[in-house]
This record gives C-alpha cells, sequence and structure tokens, in this order.
C-alpha cells in the first residue's frame, strides 16, 4: 500500500539492533505493507500470511519472492505491538489533511467478534486453582524425571531444584551434554528429550493457568451487580407500565363517559360509535406493555444471582456472549467510535456483553487519539443507543461537548414507533428531554447511519473472528482499524483526482 511512505515508522526501526549482530531483520515498512495488503484480502493469522507469501502474487511481490514465516510475522506483531497501536492516530492525522475528519458529530456502538477460544476452557476461580495445583505436582514430577535422567550419565552436573525455577524457563538440554548411551534398545539421549518438551509443555499451561488467574483477580466481576440493577431496573418498568395503563384508562373512560352524557342530553354526534374502552387500541397497547414488563421483571427476579466469576483458561480476555443470531459462544465486544465520514476515531474492546461501562473508555481513548495526531478540535456530539444508558454516564466529565444517548430502544427513539408507552426511570428524565428536543432527535436519527456500515465494512475487509489472544487481539483490532482508515483516504484521494 502506497500510503505505508506516509507513515512515520521510526519506533519499529529503533526496536531492531543496529550493531550488526544476528541475522538481519525484515524491512518494517515492507512487513507492514505485507500486513496491511493481507489484511485487506481476511488474511491476519501468520499461517496465512505464510502461505499467502508462498502462493499469492501480490504477497509475492512485497517482500521480493521471500516467504516469511509464521513465527517471524508474529513475532513482528508481539516486539511492535505498541508502534502498530500508534499508528491510527497517524491515519487520523492523514485523514484531516483531506477533510475526512468532521468532529462535530461522531457516533459510538459495539458489536461481538469470535474469540479464538473454545468455551469449554471456561472456569470458575475454584476450578482455576484446582488446575493449577494439578499443574504444579505434575511439573515437579516431570522436572525430578529429566534431571534423574540426566544425572545419570552427566557426571557432576547439579540436578537438584535449586538449578532452575521449576516454573520459569528450565535450562535447555544442551547444557547437561549427555553422552550417548543404549538402554535396552532406546537412545538415552532421545528419551530426556521427550521428558524435557513434556516439561516445557506443563510449565507452559502451567504459566498460562496463572496468567488466567492473575488477570480474574485484577478484574473483579459485576455480574451481581449488574443482577441487581436489572432486577430493579424491571421493577421500576412494571410501575411505570401500571400507571400508564390506569392513566390510559382513565382517559378514555372519561372521554367516553363524556360522550355519552352527551348522547343523553339530546345532542347527535356525528360518526361511527366509539368502541368500549377495554377493547380501544390505546389501552389493548398499554396493556400489552404491562404483561411484557411484568414477565420480564419475574423472569429476571427468579433468574439466580451470579456469584462466581469466569473465566477462559485459553484467551483471559474473552467472554462468553450471545450473538445476534448464532446463540452463546467465547467472544469480544468491540467498541468503535467513528466520525460521519466513517472513519475510525477509536476501537477497543469491552470484558461485558453490556454496553455501558464502555463509553467512558471509549471517548478517552479517542481524544487520546487525536491529541497523539495533534488535533486540538474538540469533539461535539456523540451519539450512543440505549445500550449506553446509566446514571454513570450521564453525570461523567466527558471529552465531549454534548452527549446523547438514547433511552428508548432504537425504533421509539426515532420515532419510527409511536406507541407512546415510554418506560424510562425517573433518574434519566434529563436525557429523556434531551433527546425529545426536535434538533437532538433529528441529530440522533444520523447514528446508525455513521456507526452501523463502519462494522459492516470490517466484517467484509477482515471477517468477524479473531484469530489472535490475549494481548495480541488489541493490537489486531489496531491494525484492522488503520487500514480501514487507510481504505477511506485513499478513496477520497482518488475522488478528488482530476480525470485524464
Amino acid at each position: 500500500m502506497a500510503q505505508v511512505k506516509e507513515l512515520d515508522l521510526s519506533r519499529f526501526e529503533a526496536a531492531h539492533r543496529s550493531d550488526g549482530v544476528g541475522r538481519p531483520a525484515y524491512d518494517p515498512k515492507r512487513m507492514l505493507q505485507l500486513l496491511f495488503y493481507c489484511a485487506n484480502k481476511r488474511i491476519s493469522s501468520g499461517s496465512e500470511i505464510e502461505r499467502a507469501c508462498r502462493d499469492d502474487l501480490g504477497a509475492r511481490l512485497i517482500l521480493g519472492g521471500r516467504v516469511v514465516d509464521r513465527s517471524t510475522v508474529d513475532r513482528f506483531r508481539e516486539r511492535h505491538a505498541g508502534a502498530i497501536k500508534g499508528l491510527l492516530p497517524q491515519t487520523l492525522a492523514m485523514a484531516d489533511r483531506v477533510d475526512l475528519l468532521d468532529l462535530d458529530l461522531v457516533a459510538g456502538d459495539g458489536t461481538k467478534f469470535l474469540a479464538n477460544a473454545a468455551m469449554g476452557a471456561t472456569v470458575d476461580e475454584q476450578a482455576l486453582l484446582a488446575q493449577i495445583a494439578a499443574l504444579e505436582a505434575q511439573v515437579g514430577a516431570l522436572a525430578g524425571a529429566w534431571a534423574e535422567q540426566v544425572s545419570a550419565h552427566a557426571g557432576d552436573l547439579d540436578t537438584t531444584a535449586a538449578m532452575f525455577d521449576l516454573f520459569e524457563q528450565p535450562p535447555p538440554i544442551a547444557r547437561a551434554q549427555p553422552t550417548r548411551t543404549h538402554v535396552a534398545g532406546a537412545d538415552t539421549t532421545d528419551m530426556e528429550r521427550v521428558s524435557w518438551r513434556k516439561l516445557q509443555t506443563v510449565t507452559r499451561l502451567l504459566g498460562s493457568r496463572r496468567a488466567a488467574l492473575q488477570h480474574l483477580r485484577e478484574r473483579p466481576s459485576t455480574a451481581a451487580s449488574d443482577w441487581a440493577e436489572k432486577v430493579e431496573r424491571d421493577r421500576v418498568r412494571v410501575v411505570s407500565c401500571q400507571a400508564h395503563l390506569d392513566a390510559t384508562r382513565a382517559r378514555l373512560q372519561t372521554a367516553a363517559d363524556l360522550r355519552a352524557q352527551k348522547v343523553a342530553a339530546g345532542m347527535k354526534i356525528p360518526g361511527k360509535g366509539p368502541v368500549p374502552v377495554e377493547e380501544h387500541t390505546h389501552l389493548r397497547q398499554a396493556t400489552k406493555a404491562l404483561s411484557t414488563a411484568t414477565a420480564r421483571a419475574q423472569a429476571s427476579a427468579a433468574a439466580p444471582c451470579p456469584t462466581t466469576t469466569k473465566i477462559n483458561t485459553t484467551d483471559p480476555g474473552s467472554r462468553i456472549m450471545p450473538g445476534k443470531h448464532d446463540g452463546f459462544a467465547q467472544r469480544y465486544n468491540v467498541q468503535v467510535l467513528a466520525c460521519p465520514s466513517q472513519v475510525i476515531l477509536a476501537i477497543g474492546i469491552h470484558d461485558c456483553s453490556n454496553d455501558k461501562r464502555a463509553l467512558t473508555t471509549l471517548l478517552l481513548a479517542a481524544r487520546a487519539n487525536l491529541d497523539a495526531a495533534k488535533i486540538t478540535r474538540r469533539l461535539g456530539k456523540a451519539l450512543f443507543d440505549a445500550g449506553y444508558a446509566s446514571d454513570d454516564n450521564f453525570t461523567a466529565d466527558l471529552p465531549v461537548e454534548q452527549l446523547l444517548v438514547a433511552v428508548e430502544k432504537e425504533a421509539r427513539q426515532t420515532q419510527r414507533l409511536r406507541d407512546d408507552t415510554s418506560t424510562a426511570a425517573a433518574s434519566w428524565a434529563q436525557m429523556a428531554l434531551t433527546m425529545a428536543e426536535p434538533a437532538n432527535t433529528t441529530l440522533y436519527k444520523r447514528r446508525a447511519a455513521i456507526i452501523e456500515p463502519v462494522f459492516a465494512q470490517l466484517f467484509a475487509l477482515t471477517g468477524r473472528d479473531l484469530p489472535h489472544r490475549r494481548d495480541g487481539v488489541l493490537t489486531d483490532l489496531h491494525l484492522r482499524a488503520a487500514v480501514h482508515n487507510l481504505n477511506k483516504i485513499d478513496k477520497a484521494r482518488r475522488r478528488r483526482q482530476p480525470p485524464n
């Protein structure tokens, strides 16, 4: 991609040695071009990129026919994770130079990406501690067996537990320098290597379980508080629906009594006679809303309060979340903020399927990216759907001029549905009044047109799954966002080129 030449790659170059020691590194510019090119073709994993270097003409041209192996690609991503994340602010500066960065109106939302982890690897803290204890015992047994095999023919080599930390990387087998002897037809050196590989595998497993435990304890679950808030919110909704039903019945009954009085007085009223109060459309709608709210409140109250926190040992950052059409799976909640030109201002992940706690982090990340791009203009009005509605968000000190969050579902907030059955909590009254202003209502109708196509374009560009794990997920998402923005910039420049 030609835009790579415009990027500042000094952080990539500074990470490489310049003293001539070791093999020459791949040119960071070429590696980025390869990653960008492959991202545009929905190729993101290291093995797929290695395969593309063999089979894809574009990838072969970028590296001049050289084949980069998957481990090199993965190491490049890991070593330059910070620099890759720093590409997004650079694309914002480029977008600003072609007038694509309108910050007066921004919109944010979240969607679910499939994680590279299985639901079966999700356990609670008690089960995770049991796994760690079992792995510690297994590491101790394997380390003892390996030490015995080495000491059997390594002379005075110290093979005690002090030789290495069982839970860190043990010393390489080459340090033992075993002699080649045969016991019952088996090569002793090969036996040591097998034991060594087993010890390494179990040690890595133990390390991943310990990392998962640390991740679990550093991020306390909000499931119990979310459950309590949902129960209270559903209870308030029932009260509101009951009040609306009573008010509707009283209004209709008053109108019916007044009509009956006029008819009894001999007044001739034109038109067809009214239907009975209990059969009126408005009353039936209010009754249905109360029935739905009551059923929801009963289901929420009957659901057990979550008392344990679970984590996936394969990828601790992922969570079991529902999809729109394919049920529950191990996923990431990916958050995106974009401007009207659909340039991505910020991208991140949230470890809960509920979006309300992601709003502040997303807006602060956008502000940080703009500052890094040396763009000092303030964010204007920020549009979010009802999933972000909360008292904390309404009262937080945010880097935007005005926050507009729906307090009703999308169809009712945009006035496509006019059933007049608002159930907003009293604490959200001010936001409801703000959203009811005609100018804000008109602005909010643009929310879906700004942010929803961004997700569609990301899905079309790189697919719906994340092949990386742990810290690599956020690096991969920033790479995708940078590629998305560069594509927008390239199209804008092409449109402005004079015809031949």
